[in-house]
């Protein structure tokens, strides 16, 4: 429901006569070029559809559309893409600052997304729908019902946390989320109407890894095709050396300080180690569990070996990675994770966990990989693998160079050219909806946006334009 308030959105649309390419509506809930994944991947679609297509995005952070414009004008398709920034009302905000009511939160500020969406479709059709951002499959929006053929993902979030490992959480909180968060994952999965009627009227379905094909596959009786959900940001790295001599290996370990993440493997392994196995251990992140990590550090008699270093600027975060001889990804619940990906490009051999969006990155090539048969046989094999990094300088080369290679292949270049294929796959698919929704008939100019709920205030064009939209929820 749109109606009064205090959050505006604007629309700027450096061209009004844009030509070429179909028009394609694309919504994000997240859309930053610098800052989270899931940001950085809602932007890097939108420009890529927007060197061939007419592309206008609709998104729902704060990011200012000005900053987005700029970006966009230096990428060179400033006059091919129309930013529509769509703000969550009161009672959206206040859900989506909540880990309980996020995703009702999040659902409020796609019906309102659908609302702008229905009005710009009145007034100039789409030809194409894709739902970008976020990933996870929970909430794939409402812009699947405007009658045109519908692009969904990549789609990830369909794991669960590996039962036998449940043992390795902290505390009988963090337990019982993942308890929780799996029984719920199962459920909704096959039994959520708005996910399923999403993916049987998408004309793509994209699935971020091999295990969420599997699943929606299995869930839900689709089929869809595998494409990594993110890319390589950075430049690729030169060929590295070994370190030198007598030097102790340098290892990474990086992302959210949370339970799921399960750093105390890692820590685990490396209490294990020979007296002769030199080390130093960076952790990269911010988060909730580490004063109980710094604490299980000290228990184990390795803090010594650790430094800390939080969260820095996205920009510097390649810095870690060069630094570092080896990256260990422990994780239990992820799609994918940025980190493997920047290892990649930084030449830096891989130690990770053998499950989910790890397996599709991580082979022989570049890195080493750990069972996810139990506790025990992982802890081990992480200490095995670090000590042949350590002691194997000829495997540590290959792995390094088979790194860099690996990273060639996953491209945001290659994205780029994979997108404008589903597109293409999608506009000729013939697979959109018998019958579109009946849309309101426009009023104003073609150059001018209204108010979706008819209510508020219609302005004239301006650079950027800007109409007040308010949302109550």
């Amino acid at each position: 429901m749109i109606a009064s308030t205090s959050s505006p959105f604007a629309i700027h649309d450096a061209s009004p006569e844009m030509a070429g390419g179909a028009r394609v509506l694309q919504v994000a809930f997240a859309c930053h070029p610098d800052h989270s994944m899931e940001s950085r991947n809602g932007w890097r679609r939108a420009t890529h559809a927007a060197r061939r297509h007419r592309v206008t995005l609709i998104y729902g952070d704060s990011t200012p559309v000005e900053l987005l414009q700029r970006r966009a004008e230096e990428e060179g398709v400033g006059d091919r893409l129309e930013l529509v920034p769509v703000q969550a009302g009161v009672i959206g905000k206040r859900w989506l600052r909540s880990a309980t009511t996020y995703y009702a939160g999040l659902r409020l500020w796609h019906r309102s997304a659908y609302a702008v969406a229905k009005q710009l479709h009145a007034a100039e059709p789409f030809d194409l729908v894709h739902q970008t951002t976020f990933c996870g499959y929970r909430e794939p929006g409402y812009c699947w019902k405007l009658g045109v053929p519908f692009v969904w993902g990549p789609v990830g979030g369909t794991h669960a946390f590996p039962a036998r490992f449940l043992g390795q959480l902290s505390c009988p909180r963090t337990l019982w989320i993942e308890l929780c968060r799996n029984a719920i994952n199962a459920w909704q999965l096959r039994f959520s109407r708005h996910v399923r009627h999403a993916a049987k009227q998408s004309a793509v379905l994209l699935s971020a890894t091999r295990a969420a094909q599997a699943d929606l596959r299995q869930a839900l009786g689709v089929d869809s095709t595998v494409c990594l959900e993110t890319a390589i940001d950075g430049p690729i790295a030169e060929p590295r050396d070994a370190r030198p001599a007598g030097e102790p290996v340098r290892i990474l370990w990086a992302g959210r300080l949370r339970a799921w993440k399960t750093l105390p493997l890692l820590l685990r392994a490396l209490a294990r180690m020979p007296a002769e196995f030199r080390y130093e251990l960076r952790v990269m992140g911010v988060g909730a569990c580490e004063p109980k990590w710094r604490e299980l550090a000290e228990r184990l008699g390795i803090a010594q070996h650790i430094q800390w270093i939080g969260w820095p600027a996205y920009a510097e975060t390649y810095e870690q990675y060069r630094w570092a001889d080896a990256f260990a990804f422990t994780s239990m619940r992820d799609t994918s994770g940025t980190g493997l990906l920047e290892s990649l490009a930084s030449g830096t051999p891989i130690v990770a966990v053998n499950h989910q969006g790890a397996a599709d990155i991580v082979n022989a090539s570049c890195g080493l990989l750990v069972p996810v048969t139990g506790p025990e046989a992982c802890i081990n094999a992480f200490a095995e693998h670090l000590l042949r990094l350590y002691n194997d300088k000829p495997l540590w080369k290959r792995l390094s160079d088979g790194a860099l290679a690996q990273a060639e292949r996953h491209t945001w270049e290659d994205q780029a050219d994979a997108l404008l294929g589903w597109y293409e796959r999608a506009l000729h698919a013939q697979t959109a909806p018998a019958t579109a929704i009946k849309l309101p008939k426009a009023s104003g100019s073609p150059t001018t946006r209204s108010n979706p709920a008819g209510r508020g205030t219609t302005q004239p064009p301006a650079s950027p334009r800007t109409v007040q939209i308010q949302s109550t929820v």
